[in-house]
């Protein structure tokens, strides 16, 4: 699914303060005359001239305020002091990890203004997956009420539907999907036949579960010169990011570092802009990995060596153990003060792709209203509002504080604030867990291509079977 735009961020973009490219916000007004990928400045900025960026300056209290006024504009259930219940397995997204940061008291000082909207008690209670999924269970067989909002994890939203466990978002009466405070790539992502199963948007950001790219400058300049006008023509492919595996290669430099865990070739086929599946609003979900597009993809991943995964990779990147290290948002904070010069990029997109994408983990929260909810109208307002009053001020709060605190250049200030609304969510990984033989026969066979265990016209031959599994399970009744 694409990515939804986010221009918020780059108004707040506005001059070069030092030689080594770092930007701040100006408190003057202007007209925003730049796009998310036109930084000038080469892999060599620590000596380039300064420059200035003539845009548009906001403040952080002037993003809150829009914030404050989208919410304003919404009619919503007043619950005269009663309790509005929201249940999750990662409550982080919705009041912080207890530390004295920015985003947490961001995430946290909703809830106040949330009950305020309300004139409501907010209550966000955690469970472990296997506890919300039982007591979900049990208060559905008993007709009971569990909660108002759940907020799982994307990969648990198959499994949901598959157990008749959630409502499609739009029998939500008055809820609308389409604000620009949703995002719309999740609405398709987790839509299928009739049913809207799943959302996110603003109130959903979560940078420490969004991917990027991380380069070691010094190596890059040995490779191939300057990675910012690379990213800004438009140039970083999965074919340019093949090609400087080849150049690690023969230059005897480490290529790819990341966690423990992370499906490296997963990641890059999604953080491409690309998807396994087509999707959207009443239509039945088509598989694209049938097509000769997905199979060039496909033998091109499988060409690439696989990432180096240690208990401590940004050690090993900082040290310059690697040209790359692909991480989450958050990790730029975790980057050793001494490490050398490094900067961010997006993910190497698919040269069809419009712009670049960022890759999501499947831990990526999302909301749903479960089955047993105590009235329809309450849980779509709650979900609209909890989005509205979360609009803009979280991104361009984290982006100030990279600013001033932790990135080192102007580039990847411009690649990170046009990176944190552009994760890629998709229906296939996300329904496996309820659909596992259209995940084993899509997804599931991705792998064995990859790996050269399975061949694509081989694999072809499944294509009619997928087809009417997805028509059997997700149809179009009535148009």
């Amino acid at each position: 699914m694409k990515k939804t735009l986010f221009c918020l961020l780059l108004a707040a973009l506005i001059a070069v303060i030092s030689s080594c490219g770092i930007i701040v916000i100006n408190r003057k007004s202007g007209t925003d005359t730049t796009s998310p990928f036109t930084d000038p400045e080469t892999t060599r900025a620590e000596t380039s001239p300064r420059e200035e960026i003539p845009v548009d300056t906001r403040t952080s209290d002037s993003v809150k305020k829009d914030a404050e006024d989208a919410l304003a504009g919404l009619d919503v259930v007043d619950m005269g002091g009663a309790r509005i219940l929201l249940c999750g397995t990662d409550l982080t997204f919705a009041e912080g990890d207890g530390e004295q940061t920015v985003l947490s008291s961001d995430r946290a000082s909703r809830v106040a203004v949330l009950e305020k909207k309300f004139n409501a008690e907010i209550s966000l209670i955690g469970f472990s997956e296997d506890e919300l999924l039982s007591k979900l269970k049990d208060a559905d067989k008993n007709g009971e009420y569990f909660a108002d909002v759940i907020a799982v994890p994307a990969r648990l939203v198959g499994q949901l539907v598959s157990d008749g466990l959630v409502k499609s978002l739009r029998t939500l009466p008055e809820t609308k999907l389409s604000a620009p405070y949703f995002s719309a790539d999740s609405v398709a992502a987790f839509s299928a036949g009739h049913g809207i199963y799943a959302v996110s948007g603003e109130g959903c950001f979560e940078p420490e579960k969004l991917y990027c790219v991380y380069f070691n400058k010094e190596l890059f300049s040995q490779l191939d010169g300057d990675a910012y006008r690379l990213v800004n023509g438009g140039g970083f492919t999965l074919e340019e990011y093949a090609r400087l595996s080849g150049l690690c290669a023969d230059a005897g430099i480490g290529f790819t570092l990341c966690e423990p865990g992370l499906d490296l070739k997963k990641a890059l086929y999604l953080g491409s802009g690309l998807d396994f599946s087509e999707n959207g609003v009443d239509m039945t979900p088509k598989a694209l990995t049938f097509d000769e597009r997905y199979g060039s993809v496909v033998s091109l991943l499988s060409s690439l060596p696989d990432a180096v995964q240690s208990d401590d990779p940004l050690s090993s990147f900082s040290s310059g153990g690697a040209l790359f290290y692909i991480g989450t948002v958050a990790d730029a904070e975790k980057i050793s003060a001494d490490a050398g010069a490094w900067g961010i990029l997006p993910m190497p997109k698919h040269k069809d792709a419009a712009g670049y994408s960022a890759y999501l983990s499947d831990e990526a929260t999302v909301l749903c209203v479960p089955v047993c909810n105590s009235d329809d109208r309450l849980s779509g307002d709650f979900i609209e509002s909890f989005n509205a009053c979360s609009t803009g001020y979280l991104k361009y709060d984290l982006v100030y504080h990279y600013m001033l605190d932790v990135l080192r250049d102007n580039g990847s200030v411009n690649v990170l604030s046009s990176l944190l609304d552009a994760g890629n969510y998709d229906f296939i990984t996300s329904f496996a867990s309820g659909y596992p033989t259209l995940y084993n026969n899509t997804v599931g066979a991705f792998y064995e291509l990859v790996s050269g265990q399975l061949d694509f016209d081989e694999y072809r031959q499944r294509e009619e079977d997928v087809r009417a599994y997805l028509e059997k399970w997700f149809p179009i009744k009535n148009k």
